[in-house]
This record gives C-alpha cells, sequence and structure tokens, in this order.
C-alpha cells in the first residue's frame, strides 16, 4: 500500500475505514472513494494528473526512467515539494481516453497534452508550504488518529489566536475573517475553489466541522489548510504528543502501579557507558528495535545487557507495559468523548489488563457527550403527540368534500 495515496487519507480516517479500504484495494477497489467519503467532499472533481519536469528530468538521470510521483497527485498540490516548481496538468480528456495504457510522464504523448499551471510569483510561498505539509502527511506513515484529539489541536491554537474562548466557543467572525485572509494567498481555481467559499461573516462549514465534535471523516486537504491557516506543525499534528495525552496520562485517573518488588531505577555501579545507555532507554519503555536504532547497536547486543542486569527483564518489561498502559488509556479517554465505551480504542485490552481502571472511568457517562434522554418519558411524550397528529389528520380527511378515492400504483 505504500506506493498508493492511501497513506494521505489514513491518519484522518478511523480504523474499521482503513481496513475496509485494504481489503477492497487487494480486491477490484468498487466503491473505494466513496467508501471513503472523497466523492463527497467534491474535492476530487476538482483535482487532475499533474507532474513535474524538473523530477521527470531527475528520475531519468538517477533512474534511467521517469515515473509519477504521489505527492503531485494529491489534491491542493500545485506546486513541486521537492524544487518549488509549478507542475504541469495532464489533459483529463485524453488522460481518460489513454487510461488502459501505460503512460509515463515522459511520453511524447504525455508531454503533448500537458500545460503548465500559471501560477503569479506572489502565490509560490504559500502553495510550496501546502505541497510540503502534503508530503508529510503521505509519509508520516500514521493511520486512524483519534478525531477527537486533532480537533483539540485545532482548537488550542485557534483560542491562542482569539479565534476561540478559552471554553472553545468559536468567534466566528474573527474566523471567517481569518481563513478569508489566509484564502486571499491562494489561488481561486482548481481544489481552493471549494474550500475558500467563505459567507458574509461565516466561516466555511468544513471549517466549523472540523472544529466542532467530529462526527464524520473528512478529506486530508481540510485539515492540511487549516493547521496551514492556524500555523500549526503537520508533524506536531501527527507525531506529537497532545495536551489531551498528558493530562490523561498524568492526571488524576492515571494510577501507574509497578510492583514494590521490582525496583526499576538505574543502578548506580557494576554498569559499564554502553550498558548504562541500555539501561536508560529500557526504563524510558523503548523496544529492543527502537533502543538498537538509536545506539546503532544490534537487538541482541540489547537483550544480552539487559538480562545482564539482576531484575532487568522484568523491570524493563514493566516499563513496557507502563508506557503501553498510557496509550491504551489516553486513546480511550480521547474517543470516550464521542462514543461508547465499547466503540473505543484499547477498550478490550484494558479490559483485561487495567479492568479496575476501566470501570471508574465508565461509571459515569461522558461529560463530552449528549446525556442519555429517559426513554420511558420520551415514548410517553411521542405517543401522545403521535395520537393527536392521528386525530387531526382523521379530522382533515372527513372534512373533505365528495367521495374517498383509492390511491394505487396505477392512479
Amino acid at each position: 500500500m505504500r506506493h498508493t495515496l492511501l497513506p494521505y487519507y489514513a491518519p484522518f480516517l478511523s480504523m474499521s475505514q482503513v481496513e475496509h479500504a485494504r481489503t477492497l484495494m487487494t480486491a477490484d477497489g468498487k466503491g473505494l472513494m466513496l467508501k471513503l467519503g472523497v466523492n463527497a467532499s467534491r474535492i476530487g472533481f476538482a483535482s487532475r494528473v499533474r507532474l513535474c519536469p524538473e523530477c521527470i528530468a531527475q528520475d531519468q538521470a538517477q533512474r534511467g526512467v521517469a515515473y509519477w510521483h504521489r505527492v503531485h497527485m494529491l489534491p491542493g498540490v500545485l506546486v513541486c515539494p521537492h524544487h518549488g516548481t509549478s507542475l504541469r496538468i495532464l489533459d483529463p480528456r485524453w488522460s481518460s481516453r489513454s487510461s488502459r495504457q501505460l503512460n509515463l510522464p515522459s511520453d511524447e504523448n504525455v508531454q503533448a497534452h500537458t500545460v503548465l499551471l500559471d501560477t503569479p510569483l506572489l502565490r509560490m510561498p504559500p502553495l510550496h508550504e501546502i505541497a510540503l505539509r502534503s508530503l508529510q502527511v503521505i509519509e508520516s506513515e500514521v493511520s486512524a488518529l483519534s478525531a477527537e484529539a486533532v480537533r483539540y489541536t485545532l482548537l488550542q491554537r485557534a483560542t491562542q489566536l482569539n479565534l476561540a474562548s478559552d471554553n472553545h466557543r468559536l468567534h466566528l467572525h474573527m474566523l471567517a475573517q481569518h481563513m478569508a485572509d489566509f484564502f486571499a494567498a491562494l489561488p481561486r481555481e482548481w481544489e481552493f475553489s471549494i474550500l475558500g467559499e467563505v459567507r458574509a461573516g461565516t466561516p466555511a462549514s468544513w471549517v466549523m466541522k472540523l472544529l466542532r465534535t467530529p462526527i464524520t471523516s473528512h478529506h486530508p486537504l481540510k485539515y492540511i489548510l487549516l493547521a496551514g491557516a492556524l500555523g500549526i506543525d503537520m508533524v506536531s499534528l501527527l507525531h506529537g504528543q497532545r495536551p489531551m495525552k498528558q493530562a490523561v496520562a498524568c492526571g488524576p485517573k492515571a494510577h501507574i502501579r509497578l510492583h514494590t518488588r521490582l525496583s526499576p531505577v538505574m543502578p548506580s555501579k557494576g554498569l559499564d557507558c554502553s550498558s548504562a545507555a541500555v539501561w536508560k532507554h529500557a526504563l524510558e519503555g523503548a523496544d529492543a528495535k527502537k533502543i538498537a536504532a538509536v545506539l546503532g547497536v544490534s537487538s541482541a547486543y540489547v537483550y544480552r545487557h539487559i538480562r545482564n542486569v539482576p531484575g532487568g527483564q522484568d523491570a524493563w518489561r514493566e516499563a513496557r507495559f507502563h508506557i503501553e498502559l498510557c496509550a491504551r488509556r489516553a486513546a480511550f479517554e480521547a474517543d470516550y468523548r464521542c462514543y461508547k465505551a465499547h466503540a473505543c480504542r484499547g477498550y478490550a485490552w484494558l479490559y483485561r489488563h487495567d479492568r479496575q481502571w476501566l470501570s471508574e472511568s465508565t461509571a459515569n457517562p461522558s461529560p463530552h457527550r449528549t446525556p442519555r434522554l429517559n426513554s420511558t418519558e420520551m415514548f410517553a411524550a411521542l405517543d401522545a403527540r403521535l395520537a393527536g397528529e392521528v386525530r387531526q389528520c382523521a379530522d382533515t380527511l372527513y372534512a373533505l368534500a365528495g367521495k374517498p378515492v383509492r390511491i394505487s400504483r396505477t392512479r
């Protein structure tokens, strides 16, 4: 899948959507774009096949043949992220007629049906920034980020810019003006003609959806543009430790208990420098591959030095469990804001390994979700209202003049 565009969409999909997409891609791929919501976003209809002349020359010099670059195919990428030059657009009519042929970007037929984008120099820097952000997303190898955690990061930055209050209520007029200023530096064609729509005093609907409680998945370009408008680094959005996770890991609910019989501390004597370095990373919860990569040694070297420390294997196991426990709790807390407990990530793992904390966390419904209505009172009110509507409908029918008319499929 690493040669496809799925890694571009994966960070902003749910895990079930990612797995379903992989299943479809290994089959006939029918309905893939519909399942991912690409068609509903309307962004795909404004996208075109694009190529970079400088990348073509570089590929031919280094590899002997030019190939299609994934990043050039991403929506909103009008400038090559590697060279900062305008891309050429392939005629969609010719491309659709030749879709069953193997066409490489260096072919004469392809070059004859491409047009260079006429991009003013003033718009090149923001377009290059969008291209770099898109490249970071597709190369991130991240899947199924917590939508609530991403929203929290966006809202925190919006609050810092005075576009939202401390309790995360959006200042719509100021937010609309901020987004209008951001899109003023971008072209009004292609994908930006769809996402740059701003009504008087109100930001685009997709902006408010990303900043409010997430219900469905959204196109990655929307996250890229909003993060760019708010000045959020994509690396921190995709990989960084968010304040929500820190609060969950270090707050009053996160009672991490290591066995008292173990003392996972650095021994003061008996370790040389290399063993001490291995032991330091081991107590931070890093696995053997990560320790080996950081120190430039083999995995066998790491295992051997940990075994040489009395109680080292048990302490290392506890440290790794500590890290995984924090991550599982953080993911569950983030999802529990929007979903029922059984649908949250990490529920089954926490049920097996941390049932007491899970029971305490789910004893009361999440305050971030709408409280559940009393079904008895709700249906009693609905029954009374429905009975009144039925009587009103019957009275209306009786008041009509003439005989009743039979309605069938033929009349």
